[in-house]
């Protein structure tokens, strides 16, 4: 079998040196590729790494490996902070769904792609890289790399390829990513029971990443057949299993990925509820706008009092970046019965800081004031869509932390007599 260095060397001699290289995210990051790079770190001079890592998730910088190499994705945070103000990390801040429809035309020589192992039909399953490798395994003239995984599990519901489509092929026995959910904490738990109660028995869940993915799979295990569409899912899908809250049909989970323990793994490869489709899917927004009482729950970093949203900015840098939240919230709105739910604790930093704000602080707005449906904290919910300017500030007053209420109704006052 060839080497991952063999085939670095062959793909820098076919690009004079300038390769441009698409390196997936999720939890089959290829570690063999880093592992290549690290031992030999000029074969990273030159080179563009192409992909969308998951911040918390993915740790490897491709930057890193050389000064003279260079990135471009569609998430910032920490490992790429330093490259990002060199110029060497190249941010697109757009959808989900608008940086698979990039995939499928940006320059590239090469693509890394995880798969998992061969099945008595010689096919391989993308598996849990579904979510982003499919725009780029149809293109012709990308030299297609396998990288076969032998612990990713083999979904009943799953793109699969037969190996031959491949270029070349490489085995890394590196440990898939795992990510275990902490426990939820009293305040999660209370932001989860409010959420449940903007849904019903039936309905369709959606969830953003981090601790959210907790507090929408804690809300639907309230109700009962109860399937999901989402981008990512976590241990906390399998919590919702044990609850009896997910519809015994094969397919009710259908996601893009999956990222948490080795149990979480073994379902998907075995339990037939588990159907992995691309982002042209999962974040399609005429898809989701058919889905009927579809919950889209989703959080952020703070919520100002005329409903718009910052989920990228933390003391006035990048942190992260749109991602799918606009496609989910989108299809949400246009989804019969359907709800868009900003869920998220009403302070940060120990409790001396309002996530309702006045006014973002944040240079850009992750969702504007047209697109607000119901915020949730811990103290209850605020559904906005219908409410006027100043009914939304009176209603996001009241959901936010009472030692913060009275300096936001001062404050609002103040603001409002001068629009």
């Amino acid at each position: 079998m060839t080497t991952v260095r063999d085939l670095l060397l062959d793909i820098r001699g076919a690009t004079d040196g300038a390769p441009r290289i698409y390196v997936p995210g999720g939890p089959a990051e290829p570690t063999c590729l880093a592992s290549a790079l690290r031992e030999t770190p000029d074969l990273a001079d030159g080179a563009t790494f192409i992909g969308h890592w998951l911040p918390g998730i993915n740790r490897t910088a491709w930057t890193d490996f050389h000064s003279g190499a260079a990135a471009e994705g569609t998430f910032l945070y920490s490992e790429y902070r330093a490259s990002f103000e060199a110029g060497r990390y190249r941010l697109h801040p757009v959808h989900y769904s608008t940086a698979f429809e990039w995939l499928k035309s940006v320059p590239l020589d090469a693509a890394f792609i995880p798969v998992s192992a061969r099945d008595a039909r010689g096919d391989v399953s993308l598996s849990l890289g579904t979510d982003m490798s499919p725009a780029v395994a149809g293109r012709e003239k990308v030299r297609l790399i396998a990288v076969i995984r032998p612990d990713m599990p083999f979904p009943a519901d799953a793109p699969r390829l037969p190996l031959s489509a491949f270029t070349d092929v490489v085995e890394d026995d590196t440990p898939l990513i795992t990510l275990a959910d902490p426990p939820l904490s009293d305040e999660a738990t209370a932001i989860a029971a409010h959420a449940a109660t903007l849904m019903g028995d039936g309905f369709t869940v959606q969830s953003g990443i981090g601790s959210v993915q907790q507090i929408a799979m804690a809300a639907a295990a309230h109700h009962r057949n109860i399937r999901i569409h989402t981008g990512m899912i976590t241990d906390a899908a399998l919590g919702a299993v044990t609850a009896g809250a997910i519809g015994s049909e094969p397919g009710a989970i259908l996601t893009g990925t999956a990222i948490g323990t080795p149990p979480l793994y073994d379902a998907a490869g075995t339990d037939p509820r588990f159907n992995f489709q691309p982002v042209s899917v999962t974040h399609s927004v005429p898809v989701l706008a058919a889905i009927p009482r579809l919950a889209a729950i989703n959080g952020g970093v703070e919520v100002d009092l005329f409903g718009q949203l910052n989920s990228e900015w933390v003391k006035g840098r990048q942190v992260a970046s749109t991602g799918g939240l606009g496609n989910f919230v989108r299809g949400a709105q246009l989804s019969a019965g359907g709800r868009s739910i900003i869920a998220l604790p009403a302070t940060a930093r120990g409790g001396s800081v309002s996530r309702i704000v006045v006014q973002l602080a944040s240079p850009t707005v992750t969702l504007s004031r047209a697109e607000a449906g119901y915020v949730v904290t811990e103290y209850g919910v605020a559904e906005l869509a219908t409410a006027d300017i100043d009914e939304r500030a009176e209603r996001l007053i009241a959901i936010a932390a009472p030692a913060f209420r009275d300096d936001l109704a001062n404050q609002w006052a103040k603001l409002r007599a001068s629009l």
